[in-house]
């Protein structure tokens, strides 16, 4: 599913981003052929005029100069007076090939501009583009000069051959360049869109995961509850006690774990908040340690709390999501950690921030694991695993601490054992909702 969205995605914007540039080059296109064929024309028009003027004067038909222009422009001269040829390139079967256009051009600059060396009329010049029968385009101009009393015809033809093939080529080049560029944007769309939809993927995948995990999580104490009622239905009265125990245990595991999955679903959807305000962070800490002081010592462990001596300042968060935090850490030290054994929790403050540690003289974390223990449904060697606990705690302490904008770690104690750290920025704030994935001010 997600590549097939990928292929849609890249063909949606390579389709649309192809279009916008096709239309934009054929634009700069025509403004260039536009351009060119507008230049060519004046270039056209001014050898023309010089050429009627260098003819004006001269005593004599400049032949040679003739001949240098019309190589060097491209172009083909006729010259006439009164009907009789001066100047046409006699000897060129190709000048000759060109009759019919120079009479065209003179019956165009006769009915249009005016200019009949027949009847001597319309003395001056004319330009203007022709096309033959054949399609093959000209630009072609007329001018009657008036010298020593003769009338002589000055008539020029530039074919357009040469022009059209260079703009046939840029168009060929363009278009070579188009299609290059549509390949370069369709493995650009590709990449961009492979990467655009990398978080969605991860997030596909993390659900089916989540899903399968779950599901096997719930099935065991269900599985639990199930058999425990099959059998009290035929126990005997002594043992009824005993069976429904054993349901009302697996009922509140499963109580706690579907409690946990709401928590991560509600942080999924962006839709878990928090609502900071001003806390005293040694209170907290210390209310911590009163909740969970008799706790260890029924288990044979020691609880220690360690505060600074300094005043501590206010934090700015929610007191019942960071108490829920370290709830969580103690309930692994208390789980984990056996007995005789010590557990810390200790408040430092640091330039603008304040951490709490949580640490235990249990088996410890192995390196390995110290990222993955923060990952949903992870539960690292058999001997930190407890069946009250699965695999969800340090995922929601960790959303927690990345709803503060703090961090959560872990790290080995010296010694033995393990140091959980939770770093809070501290500092007045404006009063905040915050929601997971984002932040809303009131």
């Amino acid at each position: 599913m997600i590549k097939r969205l990928r292929w849609k995605f890249t063909a949606f914007n390579t389709a649309v981003t192809g279009m916008i540039l096709l239309g934009m080059t054929l634009l700069c296109l025509w403004v260039s052929e536009s351009d060119t064929r507008t230049k060519a024309f004046e270039t056209f028009s001014n050898n023309l005029a010089t050429a009627s003027a260098y003819l004006e004067g001269q005593d004599r038909v400049p032949t040679a100069w003739l001949r240098q222009m019309e190589t060097a422009g491209q172009m083909y001269i006729s010259i006439r007076d009164s009907g009789t040829p001066l100047y046409s390139m006699g000897l060129s079967q190709e000048h000759k090939q060109l009759t019919d256009q120079f009479q065209q051009l003179r019956e165009r600059a006769k009915s249009e501009y005016g200019l009949d060396v027949s009847k001597g009329s319309g003395i001056g010049s004319c330009a203007f583009p022709l096309e033959d029968a054949s399609g093959n385009r000209y630009f072609g101009g007329l001018a009657l000069i008036m010298k020593k009393g003769a009338l002589l015809e000055l008539s020029i033809l530039c074919p357009l051959e040469e022009m059209e093939r260079g703009i046939g080529r840029q168009r060929l080049i363009v278009c070579l360049a188009e299609l290059v560029a549509l390949g370069l944007l369709g493995i650009f769309s590709w990449a961009f869109t492979g990467k655009m939809l990398l978080p969605i993927e991860e997030n596909h995948r993390r659900q089916v995961q989540f899903t399968a995990a779950a599901s096997h999580e719930l099935r065991t104490p269900l599985a639990a509850i199930l058999s425990a009622a099959s059998v009290l239905e035929q126990a005997e009265p002594n043992q009824r006690e005993r069976f429904s125990g054993i349901i009302s245990r697996e009922g509140q595991r499963m109580t706690r774990l579907i409690g946990d999955l709401l928590t991560l679903s509600s942080a999924d959807n962006q839709s878990w908040e928090i609502c900071p305000e001003a806390v005293e962070l040694d209170m907290l800490l210390l209310g911590v340690y009163e909740v969970y002081q008799s706790m260890a010592r029924e288990r044979g462990l020691s609880l220690e709390l360690k505060l600074p001596e300094q005043d501590v300042p206010s934090g700015f968060v929610d007191k019942d999501r960071i108490v829920q935090l370290l709830s969580i850490l103690m309930d692994n030290a208390l789980t984990y950690t056996p007995a005789p054994g010590r557990i810390w929790l200790e408040l430092r403050l640091g330039r603008n921030k304040a951490r709490f540690y949580v640490s235990d003289t249990g088996p410890g974390i192995p390196d390995r694991e110290k990222q993955r223990i923060f990952e949903r449904f992870y539960r690292g060697e058999k001997s930190r695993s407890h069946r009250s606990h699965f695999g969800l705690g340090l995922c929601i302490a960790g959303e927690i601490a990345r709803l503060h904008q703090g961090k959560l770690w872990v790290e080995d104690r010296t010694g033995g054992g393990a140091v959980f750290i939770l770093e809070l920025p501290l500092g007045e704030r404006t009063a905040l909702t915050v929601k997971s994935g984002g932040t809303t001010r009131h």
